[in-house]
């Protein structure tokens, strides 16, 4: 498949299938993350591969944040193991995780190029991983507890995401609005 139709059909899914993604696809993942634009060449981007400790960890603040938004809903206390075990079978279904943050440095300016260059990599890692046919998703993770569990400072890193990777189960088609609609021309 050429460049444009593998950007076309990749989706965002987290639905996989039990079978383990090869350490040749996460690599080759890797070294094409490692290619993303980066202005000063800082090279901010940082991949932390999730091991089985740390799966049960990321089940268990899943399932925290299930029981917080059902609490919030005003969920009965009832329903709170059933939440809760859910999240953790969902989060302990996913095949591979690698959680994505950016090291901050330097001024605002270069704070927010680093910001975008790291997700430039995550978005070569995911294009990356879809040429071998696996699937992905892009969770927003940066919450106080996300760097707790990683042991990460946030007055000096910032959280792009945890990508959740594997064999899809069904493909899905995509939409987009026209690119008419989010194009400007100037004189």
């Amino acid at each position: 498949m050429d460049m444009h139709d593998l950007i076309a059909s990749r989706r965002t899914t987290f639905l996989f299938q039990d079978r383990p993604v090869p350490d040749a696809v996460i690599q080759r993942a890797l070294q094409a993350a490692n290619w993303a634009p980066n202005h000063k060449h800082t090279y901010p981007w940082r991949f932390v591969l999730v091991g089985p400790e740390m799966r049960q960890r990321l089940a268990d603040y899943f399932a925290d944040r299930a029981e917080a938004k059902l609490r919030a809903r005003g969920g009965g206390e009832a329903d709170v193991p059933s939440a809760r075990s859910a999240a953790r079978a969902k989060a302990l279904a996913v095949p591979f995780q690698v959680m994505v943050y950016a090291v901050q440095e330097g001024d605002e300016i270069r704070q927010r190029e680093d910001y975008a260059s790291t997700c430039c990599a995550v978005q070569n890692f995911l294009l990356a991983a879809w040429a071998d046919e696996v699937a992905s998703g892009w969770k927003s993770f940066d919450t106080p507890q996300a760097y707790a569990l990683f042991g990460i400072d946030p007055a000096t890193t910032r959280i792009v995401g945890l990508l959740q990777l594997g064999y899809e189960t069904q493909r899905r088609e995509g939409r987009r609005p026209p690119v008419e609609t989010v194009v400007t021309h100037t004189a």
